[in-house]
């Protein structure tokens, strides 16, 4: 395994091509986290003292993290796709026969770097949207018991998501549908479920990726939704099953 693992890294050795997928995740997460908070502190004299009371300041200045969730899984879906349109993976499975070793070592290399660029993301975002409510009084700063957490879910969704695209680019083998389909996933569902009926909304959100994201990244618990780190499970769970499929499809169809 360590062979395999050294292969991976070393192709992942050219600086451009991990520092991009660094500086896109946390460039992303940064904007949208501080065009969100600006609206906000531009809002807060409207707001009641109630409103102040219940107001997620964390979950507002992590906002921005979900910009970033198409690049981290196009980082994923691209580290197999590439091979496979280039026909470079005959090469690597000449080097490493073992189809599943494969991918775990790629899942390992890929989603190492997903987890630093998440990490950076995260606190990058959450300390602009901090400066910018602080100058309205509706900042939390470092203190607040909910912050260890919520910034542990933003790098484990942004880790995971990372892994499904992994698995995706593994099973589809082409970067178009791939990401396509965690586009579909991420972006398009959300908006299509919401004009739905009320009823079925409250049903069927809780299971969206970008849901289970958002609540894993809050410092308030939305009944609807499942609580951060179950969802985080749920997300797992598809990570798995997709991973199960795209070995299965590795294992028995590769040459």
């Amino acid at each position: 395994m360590s062979h395999t693992l050294a292969m991976e890294w070393q192709k992942l050795r050219p600086f451009g091509k991990t520092s991009r997928t660094v500086a896109l995740t946390i460039g992303l997460a940064v904007s949208v986290s501080a065009i969100v908070a600006a609206a906000m502190a531009a809002n807060a004299k409207h707001m009641t003292v109630a409103d102040r009371a219940s107001f997620d300041s964390i979950g507002i200045s992590l906002q921005g993290v979900n910009a970033a969730v198409l690049a981290i899984a196009a980082f994923g879906v691209l580290s197999m796709t590439r091979e496979y349109s280039t026909g470079m993976i005959s090469v690597t499975f000449l080097a490493q026969p073992r189809r599943l070793r494969v991918l775990a070592a790629k899942l390992l290399t890929h989603s190492t770097v997903a987890g630093i660029a998440g990490l950076g993301a995260c606190l990058a975002a959450f300390v602009v949207g901090q400066v910018l409510l602080g100058t309205v009084g509706l900042d939390n700063g470092w203190s607040s018991a909910h912050l260890p957490g919520a910034l542990a879910g933003g790098v484990v969704y942004l880790l995971l998501l990372c892994a499904w695209g992994v698995a995706l680019g593994a099973l589809l083998r082409t970067s178009a549908a791939a990401i396509s389909w965690m586009a579909s996933l991420l972006v398009v569902a959300p908006v299509i479920v919401q004009i739905l009926p009320p009823s079925v909304v409250h049903r069927v959100e809780r299971w969206l990726p970008s849901q289970i994201g958002s609540g894993a990244m809050s410092a308030h618990s939305d009944p609807h939704l499942f609580t951060p780190w179950a969802g985080l499970l749920v997300l797992g769970g598809y990570v798995v099953l997709t991973l199960v499929a795209a070995g299965w499809r590795m294992a028995r169809t590769d040459p």
